[in-house]
C-alpha cells in the first residue's frame, strides 16, 4: 500500500544531510569566508612586500643615475683640458676640493674667438662647478694635474651626497657611505 502524505517527514532527508537534517555543503557555508579572508591576509602581505622592494629599487636606481652623472661630469672637464691644451699643460685647470658643496652660478659665455686659453680655462671650471652644484646633490670636484715626463696626468674627483641610497643600503646590511667619491686619472 501507498504511504500516505503524513507518512513523510516534515523535514527532507538528503544522503548527505546531517543530525540537523540539512546537507553538508551548507553546514561548511561559513568556511569558505574563513578561507577568503586568510588569503587576502595573506595577499596584503605580498603586496606589502612587493611595495618595500620597489621603493628599494627607486633609491638604488637614483644612485646609480647620481653615479653616471658624477662619471659624465668628470669626462666633460677632461674633455674640456683636451681642448685647451695649453692651459691643461700650464695648471690652469688644477682646482682643489672645496669643503662645502659648490654653489656656482651659470659663467658668462666664452665663445667667441677673442677668448684667451686662461679666460676659456676659468669659463669651463665656472661651467663644471655650475654643474656640479646643478646635477648633484651637494656636488663638488677637484682638478689636479701633475707633468710626467712630458705627459700630463690628470686627476679628477667628483664627491657629492647620496644619503637617500645610504637610508635604502644601510637597512640591507650594505656598507654605509652617504658621500660618495669618483676619482679618474687619464693622461692628456
Amino acid at each position: 500500500m501507498p504511504k500516505t502524505f503524513a507518512e513523510y517527514p516534515l523535514t527532507p532527508r538528503h544522503a548527505s544531510a546531517g543530525r540537523d537534517g540539512l546537507p553538508s555543503c551548507l553546514r561548511l557555508a561559513g568556511f569558505s569566508l574563513l578561507e577568503v579572508l586568510i588569503a587576502l591576509v595573506i595577499l596584503s602581505v605580498g603586496l606589502l612586500g612587493i611595495a618595500a622592494m620597489i621603493s628599494t629599487t627607486l633609491k638604488s636606481n637614483d644612485s646609480a643615475y647620481m653615479r653616471t652623472q658624477a662619471t659624465a661630469l668628470a669626462y666633460n672637464i677632461m674633455d674640456r683640458m683636451r681642448a685647451n691644451r695649453t692651459a691643461a699643460d700650464n695648471g690652469m685647470y688644477d682646482i682643489p676640493m672645496p669643503t662645502s658643496a659648490a654653489t656656482g652660478s651659470e659663467p658668462t659665455t666664452c665663445t667667441s674667438g677673442s677668448c684667451s686659453s686662461a679666460t676659456l680655462a676659468a669659463y669651463d671650471l665656472g661651467q663644471w662647478e655650475y654643474d656640479l652644484a646643478t646635477l648633484l646633490p651637494q656636488g663638488r670636484g677637484a682638478v689636479t694635474s701633475a707633468d710626467n715626463s712630458g705627459v700630463t696626468l690628470v686627476t679628477i674627483t667628483v664627491l657629492w651626497n647620496d644619503s637617500r641610497a645610504h637610508d635604502s643600503l644601510q637597512k640591507s646590511g650594505a656598507p654605509p657611505a652617504a658621500t660618495f667619491s669618483l676619482s679618474v686619472s687619464s693622461a692628456l
